[in-house]
């Protein structure tokens, strides 16, 4: 399976199980996960969108057309299958904010009828968001 997640959460991931893998342009410090960079947002119009304070509609139109559009979302889950059982795509913004990991997770599950979801811890216990 292919979750979502959050960097913050990492070890918490881990003890579940879970393979991190890193897909923002930026990783936090000691994170020690894979990285997947061909899911990073490029790092010029990120930074414009995140200081302008441009809308979270042009961030997608600009993450579509400049990595999501780029690449071959059947290569992209077979290397990520390739990591291991259950991997969890992580960036920096909590589940209720809007980010790329939700995107990525929206491609795939339009374009491969996936089910990649948000992955929830709840008193130490692993649950699924459906």
């Amino acid at each position: 399976m292919i979750y979502t997640g959050y960097y913050s959460k990492t070890k918490e991931y881990e003890q579940t199980g879970l393979i991190p893998v890193g897909i923002s342009g930026k990783i936090p410090d000691g994170f020690n996960g894979v990285r997947y960079q061909k899911l990073a947002p490029k790092y010029d119009w990120w930074h414009e969108w995140h200081d302008k304070k441009l809308s979270n509609e042009w961030f997608k139109d600009k993450y579509y057309d400049t990595v999501l559009n780029e690449l071959d979302p059947g290569v992209v889950i077979k290397e990520l299958q390739d990591l291991g059982k259950d991997v969890i795509l992580l960036c920096y913004e909590t589940p209720e904010k809007f980010c790329h990991r939700h995107l990525v997770a929206e491609w795939l599950n339009e374009k491969l009828n996936t089910n990649i979801c948000e992955f929830k811890i709840q008193n130490q216990q692993s649950t699924f968001d459906f």
